[in-house]
């Protein structure tokens, strides 16, 4: 990988987190119910909004997902050598990002407020709404559990390796990641009960990945040379 490959890849990642974020606010970006948590919020927009938004948002976002795979894995050169053991997991990770984030985390979620609101409108709510925790607790629950043990892993090994010189950037570069930026979009849903405000929160991950390929690709030329980046 040199620096020219490495901002190729990075460009698609930031792309694939574009996408993403479209696909985020297609599922997410609605006002919920007064009092409503948050579980109970995505049930209840599932019924308000056409179908087509989370059947839309589901695909854009899986789509998004799999083009952010690229951009996630230039991470893996700049530690491999000064941290070997975690430099795999790391890698090992980002596979089972590509694999399971979008097709089995991010397409769920379109496909369980499609269900919702299609069983609820040919059988009646109270059967719309068990049929779709069932798949939410059955299906979608157990695979994002998987996905978030990997996902939080990665996450603390980037955060780790930058914040203890391991890499090329500064130090204070570890807040450009993942799991700081999912945990910094997620807490705007304090702020109010608004569109926006649930969109940004849905869009958690999307955003602090548009956050971090931005960082990394802004600082690239200036930190990075390609005898850093050398397999």
């Amino acid at each position: 990988m040199s620096r020219e490959t490495a901002g190729r890849n990075l460009k698609i990642g930031l792309f694939g987190a574009v996408l993403t974020l479209v696909g985020d606010l297609l599922i997410g970006a609605a006002k919920f119910p007064d009092g409503a948590n948050m579980i109970e919020g995505y049930f209840a927009i599932a019924l308000a909004m056409p179908a087509w938004r989370p059947i839309l948002g589901g695909l854009i976002g899986f789509a998004g997902i799999c083009l952010e795979f690229p951009g996630l894995m230039t991470i893996y050169p700049l530690i491999r050598e000064k941290m070997p053991r975690g430099s795999r997991f790391y890698k090992i990770s980002m596979y089972i990002y590509l694999a399971v984030g979008g097709g089995a985390v991010h397409l769920p979620c379109g496909v369980f407020m499609w269900l919702h609101k299609a069983v609820a409108e040919a059988a009646g709510e109270a059967v719309g709404y068990d049929i779709a925790l069932k798949y939410l607790l059955y299906f979608l629950l157990p695979v994002t559990v998987v996905f978030m043990v990997f996902f939080i892993g990665a996450s603390v090994v980037q955060f780790i390796a930058f914040i203890r010189g391991r890499t090329p950037f500064p130090k204070w570069y570890c807040v450009f990641n993942l799991l700081v930026g999912q945990v910094v979009f997620n807490a705007v849903r304090q702020l109010g009960n608004t569109a926006l405000i649930n969109g940004i929160g849905t869009s958690n991950k999307s955003l602090g990945a548009i956050v971090m390929f931005t960082a990394l690709l802004l600082g690239w030329r200036k930190y990075v040379s390609d005898q850093d980046l050398a397999l």
